[in-house]
């Protein structure tokens, strides 16, 4: 779903369904677009904002809140439909949904401290554009507005969906959390960043695991054993990039990526789930246990370097040995040269062919 679409339809709304004025609803958009509305404070049924403008004034609308019938009919259709209910639960908001959340004649009121008393003036106009051009970026903050915030929303889907699955959900008391700061989204905003000499210390550990409160969806293609695993993996990965210890794993393909999970992971489920061959993948594995990404680009490359450059590879081999284009061959033992300088071993194993079995060294004698 294009978020940009739920613009339209709010603006659509305003006119076909509220029964605002076109002219007057059309006058705001020029105003939205150069920057005439300040900060938007938004909270379940009310909007409000400063706009500058001719006449600057301070402008509030209403929105009637859902009734509790309309509430519930939108987690049930969310609940029934598993496509719905994973957008919402991954932060975007179905266009699906336009004629439960989209307001109607009689629920939208304008109040402003200009004299003008039309519904919408230009500076109650600018601010549904504005609003307008919120939802496309955060369509959550129409859920709000019409009385449920996104966490209500979510815990509710949450707790269907453990429910239907015979999932024991812990108690909110249950799960950790910090104390509340008392402060305002604005506010923590606005704030200025902690020193770094001031931020607690890094912890020795990743942190660990707290019970799932429900089951990823039966249609995902991932149980929860697997869900586990992918966050326990990325709380190590920012525990090492904290501690100077690793890298973020970000900048890697999705193929590299596999590998760099088989090598600290189980090689026969990761496999099956990704369709690479056990074997394959086992060897890149050990590639990665050697030399991480490096290790893994000498497992698979093959270039033609100078005759020269591979020669300290035949002495540490000896003169018998076989070249063929980057590598130097003797018996059950290669050398590999890389196209930075390093050399790499591998060890010819009977069921996986060649596999790294060293850290790189730039003296091939080094490694043997």
């Amino acid at each position: 779903m294009n978020s940009e679409q739920w613009s339209s339809l709010w603006v659509e709304a305003l006119v076909e369904r509220v029964g605002f004025d076109q002219a007057r609803v059309d006058r705001g958009r020029t105003a939205a677009k150069i920057d005439n509305v300040g900060h938007i404070e938004i909270e379940p049924g009310l909007l409000r904002a400063k706009v500058d403008g001719a006449t600057p004034a301070t402008t509030s609308i209403g929105i009637e809140e859902l009734p509790l019938s309309q509430w519930l009919g939108l987690v049930n259709q969310a609940t029934r439909e598993s496509s719905l209910s994973a957008a919402l639960l991954a932060g975007d908001v179905p266009i699906s949904f336009a004629d439960r959340l989209l307001p109607e004649r009689g629920e939208v009121t304008c109040s402003c401290t200009c004299p003008d008393g039309g519904e919408p003036c230009v500076h109650a106009a600018s601010l549904l554009h504005a609003v307008a051009a919120l939802i496309d970026t955060e369509p959550f903050a129409l859920v709000l507005l019409r009385g449920r915030g996104r966490n209500d929303l979510i815990t509710e889907l949450r707790s269907r969906r453990a429910e239907a699955m015979g999932i024991e959900q812990p108690e909110a008391s249950d799960l950790p959390r910090g104390a509340d700061p008392e402060t305002s989204a604005a506010d923590a905003w606005g704030s200025q960043p902690t020193p770094l000499e001031s931020s607690p210390r890094t912890p020795l550990q990743p942190g660990s695991l707290i019970t799932l409160a429900a089951a990823p969806p039966s249609d995902s293609g991932i149980g929860v054993a697997e869900l586990r695993a992918l966050v326990e993996d990325a709380a190590s990965r920012a525990h090492g990039v904290l501690t100077g210890d690793g890298e973020t794993g970000l900048m890697l393909g999705a193929g590299s990526d596999v590998v760099r999970r088989a090598a600290s992971g189980d090689v026969a489920a990761i496999s099956a789930a990704t369709k690479v061959a056990p074997d394959e993948l086992a060897s890149a594995a050990k590639a990665w246990q050697f030399g991480g990404p490096a290790g893994l680009r000498a497992s698979r490359r093959t270039w033609d370097p100078d005759a020269a450059a591979l020669q300290p590879g035949v002495d540490a081999l000896g003169s018998a040995s076989r070249v063929r284009s980057n590598r130097v061959s003797s018996g059950r033992s290669q050398l590999r040269l890389d196209e930075d300088g390093n050399w790499w071993l591998f060890d010819a194993d009977d069921e996986l062919g060649w596999v790294l079995c060293s850290h790189s060294a730039t003296d091939p004698l080094d490694l043997v």
